[in-house]
């Protein structure tokens, strides 16, 4: 007797593969959630320029005329005060052009709704030097108003570990702007937002200001929404290899090519 011959069709049916769809269950719900993070990400970063931009070219006002519960990412003012010199913060870290350094931070105490405040200017970047033991020179700021825009971090970089901060060393190299410490060493509170420097006055060079061109967002949104992609891409994948390894469809596409191959 000769073989049986083969069915001209084969339908489609479900073979369950239990590691497969473990496999699955663990890691799609993972690349989905990671894809819409991207996508979260991208919208937030987009918020961010899309108000420095809106506020870019708005007028300077006084610090102290602002409303004390509005939102003042981004807004340009000018401060008036006294500048303490001699207690500046030097923010580590910072990577400009592949080269680290420090954000100067100086001190301005301002008078702010009947009180006493400290203000943090950030006056911009400075280069660090081979030896990290030796700190780069930071000259004085001179007069008594600067002008730029508010600024504050959605999110604060993670650190490890942080040694304690020495006494009586200054400027005071930190790993991180921590208002409570900043407050402790300095004695009055702070202000929540850090003022970017872009103008100090006549009375101050560039040299007081260092490096201005500060970074909005590390990460652009067109990046982010690229690894968004990624991830559907991957986890669409993902379901695609489930499909097949759960079933027999690919017996089914190969017989179907067959039968289009065997027509006249």
């Amino acid at each position: 007797m000769g073989a049986a011959p083969e069915p001209k069709s084969t339908a489609f049916r479900w073979r369950l593969n239990l590691k497969v769809m473990a496999f699955t269950a663990v890691f799609l719900p993972l690349m989905l959630s990671l894809g819409f993070w991207q996508l979260s990400r991208a919208q937030d970063k987009r918020q961010i320029l899309e108000a420095r931009e809106q506020r870019i070219n708005t007028p300077a006002v006084a610090l102290e005329a602002l409303v004390a519960d509005a939102e003042r990412q981004f807004v340009n003012v000018y401060a008036r005060g006294q500048v303490d010199n001699q207690r500046t913060f030097l923010e580590d870290n910072q990577i400009r052009r592949g080269r680290p350094g420090y954000e100067v931070l100086t001190p301005m105490q301002v008078e702010l709704n009947g009180s006493d405040q400290w203000l943090l200017l950030n006056r911009g970047w400075v280069a660090g030097g081979i030896d990290r033991s030796v700190l780069p020179e930071i000259p004085p700021l001179a007069g008594q108003t600067v002008s730029g825009y508010l600024h504050i971090r959605s999110k604060q970089k993670l650190v490890l570990k942080e040694a304690p901060w020495p006494e009586n060393r200054w400027p005071l190299v930190i790993q991180k702007i921590d208002l409570k410490k900043i407050e402790q060493r300095l004695g009055l509170p702070v202000y929540p937002y850090v003022l970017r420097v872009t103008d100090a006055g006549p009375l101050n060079s560039p040299e007081q200001l260092f490096d201005k061109h500060w970074t909005l967002v590390s990460v652009q949104p067109q990046k982010h929404t690229g690894y968004a992609v990624q991830w559907f891409t991957m986890a669409t994948a993902l379901v695609i290899l489930t499909i097949f390894a759960n079933s027999n469809l690919s017996q089914v596409l190969r017989r179907g090519d067959r039968d289009m191959g065997s027509q006249p």
